[in-house]
C-alpha cells in the first residue's frame, strides 16, 4: 500500500526530481511527516513540505546509501546514482581486505591470487592462482621451486587452487613425490616436505636404512641418523663347516673349524679403521671326552699327547700336537708353557 502511495506521489511531478503530494500540513499524505525519510523498494526519499525528494539507495540489508556514495556488501562495492528520477544501486567493483579492484583485475594475499570477475549481473572474487613462499604468483597447473621442494598450483574436485608438494629437486635433478634419487653415497626419498635421506648407495647398489651386506668377513649396515647417512660395521661372519654363514654381532664369541682342531673367535671394533675385525681368542681341542680350551702360548697334556696353542704370523692361532716321551720338552722348545 505504501509503495502504491509513493508511486502516486511520484506520478505528480513538480520540478525535476522533486515530487508533489497534496497536503495541508507539509506532510506527504500518509507516508510520513515533513522531514521524514521514506523507504521505497531499493531507494529512499525525504518528505519536504509535502514533496518527495530522492535521497539515496537501499542495499539488500536495508543499509542507506546517499546518491553519489558507495556501499560495500560482502565483497562487492555498489555505487548509488540518480538514473532518471530514481536513485539506483549499480555494481562498481570488488572489495578484498579493504582494497578496491576493478573488473578483470588480479590481486593477491600471502597464499592465493584472486580475480575480480563478472558473475551474472553482479561481481565475485574468484581464486585464480597460487602464491609461493617467496610471494611469487603461480598460475594453475604451473610449478614453483622452494628450496628442494617443487610445488604445483592445482585445483582438485572443483575446489580453489592451492599449492601442493609434487616433487623435489637435488643438484639440478628433479623427481616426483614418492620417487628416490641418488646423490653420492646417499639415497634420498622425495617426500611432501622435501628431500629426506632414506638410505645408502654402495658400489651402485641402493640400500634402505637397516639393510646389510658382507664385506669379506665383516657385516656392514646402512644407518640413517636424522639427516646423516653412514655405512657402519655391525658384526662379523661365522663360517660353519657345512658352508653356512652366520652373522655375529660385535662382542660375540663363537667356535669355528673342523673337529678336533677348532678355534674360538670374537668380533671386535677397530676404531682406527672404523670397521669390525674378526679375531681368534684361543684354541679348542674337541674330542668325545669333551672340549679342552687352550689359551694362546700354552699347552695341555691330553690322552698321552701335548696340545699347544701357537701364535703365528698376523696373530693367527695354530693348534699343534706334540707326541712321544719328549712331547713337553718339544712344546716348551716351541715357546709354549704349561697351561
Amino acid at each position: 500500500m505504501q509503495i502504491f502511495k509513493i508511486l502516486s506521489l511520484l506520478a505528480v511531478a513538480f520540478t525535476g526530481a522533486v515530487y508533489s503530494a497534496p497536503t495541508g500540513t507539509g506532510n506527504c499524505q500518509e507516508l510520513g511527516e515533513n522531514g521524514a525519510m521514506i523507504d521505497s523498494g531499493n531507494a529512499y526519499f525525504q518528505c519536504r513540505d509535502g514533496k518527495l525528494f530522492p535521497i539515496g539507495c537501499l542495499t539488500a540489508d536495508q543499509k542507506r546509501v546517499e546518491i553519489g556514495q558507495t556501499a560495500d556488501v560482502q565483497q562487492i562495492r555498489y555505487q548509488c546514482s540518480l538514473q532518471g528520477d530514481k536513485p539506483t544501486l549499480t555494481v562498481k567493483s570488488c572489495v578484498f581486505q579493504g582494497g578496491e579492484h576493478a573488473v578483470g583485475e588480479q590481486f593477491q594475499d600471502q597464499k592465493s591470487v584472486y580475480t575480480c570477475q563478472k558473475d551474472g549481473d553482479s561481481l565475485s572474487v574468484k581464486v585464480s592462482g597460487c602464491v609461493d613462499d617467496a610471494g611469487k604468483r603461480v598460475n594453475v597447473n604451473d610449478k614453483s621451486t622452494t628450496g628442494d621442494l617443487v610445488m604445483s598450483c592445482v585445483s582438485q574436485n572443483g575446489n580453489n587452487p592451492r599449492l601442493v608438494a609434487s616433487g623435489c629437486v637435488k643438484n639440478g635433478r628433479q623427481v616426483d613425490k614418492g620417487e628416490s634419487l641418488e646423490d653420492g653415497d646417499t639415497l634420498y626419498n622425495c617426500t611432501r616436505s622435501g628431500m629426506k635421506p632414506a638410505g645408502c648407495v654402495n658400489q651402485g647398489r641402493r640400500l634402505n636404512e637397516g639393510d646389510r651386506f658382507f664385506d669379506k668377513d665383516v657385516v656392514m649396515e646402512c644407518n640413517v641418523d636424522n639427516d646423516k647417512v653412514s655405512i657402519r660395521a655391525t658384526g662379523c661372519i661365522q663360517h660353519n663347516t657345512d658352508g653356512q654363514n652366520i652373522e655375529r654381532r660385535l662382542g660375540c664369541f663363537w667356535v669355528e673349524g673342523q673337529e678336533p682342531f677348532q678355534y674360538e673367535w670374537t668380533c671386535k671394533y677397530d676404531k682406527t679403521a672404523q670397521t669390525a675385525v674378526k679375531v681368534q681368542t684361543k684354541c679348542n681341542y674337541r674330542v668325545q671326552k669333551g672340549v679342552y680350551d687352550i689359551e694362546p702360548g700354552c699347552y695341555r697334556t691330553i690322552d698321552g699327547a701335548a696340545f699347544g696353542c701357537l701364535k703365528s704370523t698376523g696373530d693367527q692361532l695354530q693348534l699343534q700336537s706334540f707326541q712321544g716321551t719328549d712331547m713337553e720338552k718339544a712344546a716348551v722348545a716351541a715357546g709354549l708353557h704349561a697351561c
